[in-house]
C-alpha cells in the first residue's frame, strides 16, 4: 500500500493560490498603520499574479471569467500611480549609490528629493480613509472572497501547457519586434509580455510541474529597469529642474538605458530560445507531512485563511 497522497488538481491549486493573494493583498493595503508604500508595492503584485494565472485558462473559462479580470484592472489602476512614483525613487536611489558620478550625484539627489514630493502628493489624492480607496477595499475583498465561485476546475495541465507556450511565443514575437530598437514604449510592451511568462512559470514551478524559470526573472527584472530610467528621464521636465541639471541627467539616464537594454537582448538571446519553451512534467503524488512533536505545529499542514 503506498503511503503516497494523491497530488492536488491543478484547478484546485490553482483557486488556493489566488484566494491566499487576493486576501492576502487585502490585508495589507487594509492596514493604516503599516508601510503604505510596501502595501502597495506587494498589494500589486499579488493582483498581478492573479491575472496572469488567469491566462492558463482556456478561452471559454478566460471569456467567464471577464468581470473579475476588469476589477482586478480596476484595482491595479488605482495602485499604479501610487506604486509607479515610488519606483522612479528606487531607480535613482540605486544610481545614486555609483562611485562614477560626479556631479551628477548632486542632480540625482535633487531629482530623487522632487520624487518623493510628487509622491506624497499622489497620496494626499488617495487617502487611505477617502471613498475612492473604501471602494477599491470592498471591491478587492469581494473578489477574494468570491473565488471559490470562479469557474477555475475545467482548467488542466493541457491547458497550463498551451497556455505558458502561447505567453513563451508571446514574449519572442515581442523581442523580435524590439531587435535593433531601443523605443522606451515597446521595449515596455516586451516586458509587459515576459513578466507574465515569468509570474505563470514560477505558479506551475510550485505546484511541482516546471523546472527553471530564474533567467527568465532575470530578464524580467532588467527590462524593469531598463524602463524606470526610460520614465524619470520623461518625467525629469515636470520636476522643474535648472537646465543644465536636466540635461545632464537626462543624457546620463539614456546612457545607462542603453547599457542596459544591450545586457537585456544579450540575455534575452538565451533565455527566449526557441528551445528553451517551458516544458511541463507529470505531477508528483506527495508524501504525507511527518507528525509534529507535542507542542509544535509544521508550516504545511496549517490551512491557508481565505475568510
Amino acid at each position: 500500500m503506498s503511503d503516497s497522497l494523491p497530488a492536488p488538481s491543478l484547478a484546485s491549486f490553482l483557486r488556493e493560490r489566488c484566494a491566499r493573494e487576493l486576501m492576502h493583498a487585502w490585508r495589507l493595503l487594509s492596514d493604516g498603520a503599516g508601510d503604505r508604500d510596501a502595501a502597495v508595492h506587494e498589494g500589486r503584485k499579488c493582483v498581478r499574479r492573479v491575472r496572469a494565472w488567469l491566462r492558463l485558462a482556456p478561452s471559454e473559462v478566460r471569456e467567464a471569467l471577464e468581470p473579475v479580470d476588469a476589477d482586478l484592472r480596476n484595482v491595479r489602476r488605482i495602485l499604479g500611480p501610487l506604486r509607479d512614483a515610488h519606483t522612479r525613487i528606487e531607480a535613482l536611489g540605486r544610481l545614486r549609490k555609483r562611485r562614477d558620478l560626479g556631479e551628477i550625484g548632486v542632480f540625482i539627489n535633487d531629482a530623487r528629493k522632487r520624487l518623493k514630493a510628487v509622491l506624497s502628493a499622489r497620496w494626499l489624492r488617495r487617502p487611505p480613509h477617502g471613498r475612492g480607496w473604501r471602494q477599491m477595499l470592498d471591491r478587492l475583498h469581494a473578489l477574494a472572497l468570491g473565488v471559490p465561485d470562479w469557474p477555475l476546475e475545467k482548467i488542466t495541465l493541457k491547458h497550463a501547457q498551451r497556455g505558458v507556450r502561447r505567453a513563451f511565443s508571446r514574449a519572442r514575437a515581442a523581442r523580435a519586434e524590439c531587435a535593433g530598437r531601443t523605443g522606451a514604449e515597446l521595449r515596455h510592451q516586451w516586458r509587459g509580455r515576459v513578466r507574465i511568462l515569468v509570474l505563470q512559470c514560477q505558479l506551475l514551478e510550485g505546484y511541482g510541474v516546471l523546472q527553471g524559470c530564474g533567467e527568465l526573472k532575470a530578464l524580467g527584472q532588467g527590462l524593469g529597469d531598463e524602463h524606470d530610467l526610460a520614465v524619470v528621464s520623461r518625467e525629469l521636465g515636470q520636476l522643474e529642474l535648472p537646465v543644465d541639471a536636466r540635461q545632464a541627467l537626462r543624457n546620463y539616464l539614456r546612457q545607462q538605458r542603453l547599457a542596459l537594454a544591450l545586457r537585456n537582448d544579450r540575455s534575452a538571446r538565451h533565455s527566449l530560445r526557441r528551445s528553451r519553451s517551458p516544458k511541463l512534467r507529470k505531477v508528483r503524488a506527495s508524501k504525507p507531512a511527518p507528525a509534529a512533536a507535542a507542542g509544535e505545529i509544521a508550516d504545511a499542514t496549517v490551512p491557508v485563511d481565505v475568510s
